[in-house]
Formats: structure tokens, sequence, C-alpha cells
């Protein structure tokens, strides 16, 4: 690989190296064969002549998604697979494909189709991630893409009232892709043993993200944490070779980090705002209780200096009503 080669990818979040799929799967190509790239993840989607990432800049030349780099790959000597038997690689090849039709519709619809989902998280996290002014309109061309997908592979269009959208059919697949998947990993390290191969990048990189993304609506997501051996796979992958690219916006502690997992995304949300808001509140009381002294003190003293102008006791004018 040409000296000064460079990926362009998502920054990530959640303690991933990225948060799209996309992205995820280039970077598994990279790691898993060593590839000797540098990765950038402060970028511009729109300067890779498709108007998406990933992207791979070789000297002037620029190869985007994830075929055209995987291809390049290949031609430098860096193939994913090229330590797999003939039948493995077949087995690779149609696992994967397998795993995308099972897999893709749901990714794409819960993450730019459902508009809850996409409202409250997944245009946020691309926005912050696309420079100004792009990123006010970029994020809706995902939701664009997932309506042509979720359209083939689902069946429904998710520009449709939400009580058309047939995500059950979506979920039930989805389900049991995962339960086929985790027969098929058992306790091995990788889906063909010891071994490497494309089907772990599709794999890991669809449940990777699925499994972490903080969505208010996302059925996947618990019946990931009931495999655990895939659970396994996905925490032993980002810990040993993600290592060095994972990224996370909010820095949880130790004692923190256990009850968190068990709040809904709107309590975190409160959890995450809740200290300045008690600095803010504690503030505020503080001048609303020392402007109220200051009002008293000032009125206290009128009144006094308007007594003694009059020259009336109150006190003893009310005590001679009270002996008449």
């Amino acid at each position: 690989m040409q000296l000064g080669s460079k990926l362009h990818v998502y920054k990530g979040e959640w303690g991933l190296p990225t948060i799209d799929f996309e992205c995820m799967r280039v970077l598994c190509l990279l790691r898993f064969t060593r590839c000797p790239v540098e990765i950038e993840t402060n970028t511009n989607p729109l300067r890779s002549g498709a108007g998406k990432l990933p992207y791979l800049q070789i000297g002037s030349d620029k190869f985007t998604g994830y075929k055209e780099i995987k291809r390049v790959l290949d031609l430098e000597g860096y193939p994913v697979d090229a330590n797999l038997t003939t039948k493995q690689r077949h087995l690779s090849t149609t696992y994967s494909n397998w795993a995308f039709t099972q897999l893709h519709a749901y990714y794409h619809y819960f993450l730019y189709g459902e508009p809850n989902n996409y409202d409250t998280t997944t245009r946020g996290l691309y926005a912050k991630r696309t420079p100004f002014p792009f990123n006010f309109y970029y994020p809706s061309t995902y939701q664009r893409e997932a309506c042509d997908i979720v359209q083939v592979l689902g069946g429904f269009d998710i520009n449709d009232k939400l009580d058309k959208h047939e995500s059950d059919y979506l979920v039930t697949n989805a389900k049991m892709a995962v339960n086929l998947l985790s027969r098929k990993l058992g306790r091995k390290v990788w889906f063909f043993g010891d071994i490497y191969s494309e089907l772990d990048a599709i794999v890991y990189s669809y449940l990777a993200i699925i499994y972490k993304i903080s969505l208010p609506n996302n059925p996947l997501q618990n019946h990931i944490k009931g495999c655990q051996n895939l659970v396994n796979f996905i925490s032993r992958i980002t810990r040993d070779v993600f290592r060095n690219e994972v990224y996370s916006s909010i820095k949880l502690t130790k004692s923190s980090s256990h009850p968190d997992s068990t709040l809904t995304p709107s309590e975190r949300k409160f959890m995450e705002t809740e200290l300045n808001t008690k600095i803010v509140a504690g503030v505020g009381a503080v001048l609303a209780m020392g402007a109220f002294a200051a009002w008293r003190g000032i009125y206290t003293q009128l009144t006094r200096s308007s007594t003694d102008y009059d020259g009336i006791d109150y006190e003893d004018d009310e005590l001679e009503e009270d002996l008449e």
C-alpha cells in the first residue's frame, strides 16, 4: 500500500470506532488484514466524489464504498479471506450475502426509517459529523436511501403512516438471523475457527452498531443481549482490534456505568444534564434569596422612617382602645 494512503470514515460513538455500517466493515477489512492505512475521522463526505463515506485516498485517486475499497485491498495483497480454504471462501460469501438480506433492511429501517429513532438519535449523529452548512440536509440522504432499501427488502414505504410500517416482519427475520449466527459461531473465536473472514466483518459491523446504539425503539438489541457468545464476539473485536479507534462522547465512571445501562434514553439524557441543572438551580435560588433579603431590608427601613415621621405609636393606640 502506498505511503500516505488514508481512509476517511465517520467518527465513532458508544465505544465503537464508527457510527456507520459501511465505514465499519471497511475498517474491519483494514484491521483484520493489518493493512497500513491511516484512519481519518475529521472529514467531509462530500469530498469523496460520490457524496458518501467511506472513501480511500491513495495519492490523488479516491475509491468510494465497500466494493471499490475491497477490490483495491485485494489487488494490493490484503484479501480478507486469503487464509480460508476454497470451500470456506464460498461459505463466507454465501453467509455474508444471507446476513445482508436478513439484517440490512432492519438496520436501515430502525436507524433511518423509524421516525422517532431518526429524529431523536440518528439525524444528530450524522449532522455532528458533517461540516456546516451541509449538516442541515446531508443526513436526509441516508433516509432516502433507507426508503428504497426497505421498500425492496421489507415490502413497505417508510413515507406511509407509522401504522402501515410492517416492521414486525423485519424484526422476525433479524431475530432468526441472530439465532442462526449464534449457533454458527458457537464457542469459536471466529466463524471459521481461528481464522477471520469477510463474514466476521459483516456480522460485527451490523451487530455492534445495533447492540451499542441508544435508540428509543430497537427490538433486536435485547435479543442480541440474550446471545452471550455474540456479545463476547462484539466485545472482543472492539477491545482487541479497535482499541485505538474507539470513541464515546459520554465518559462514564466505573460506579455509574452499571446502573446507567438500565436507563431508558430519556432517563439517560436527564442524568447527563442533572448536575448542570442542579448548579443552575442552586445559583438561581441563592440570587432569589439574596434579592428577597435585600428587598425586606429596604422595606423595613422605609417603614421605620415612615413611622418616625408621622409620630404615631400604633401599638399604644391599640392598647388604649382595648382599655376603653
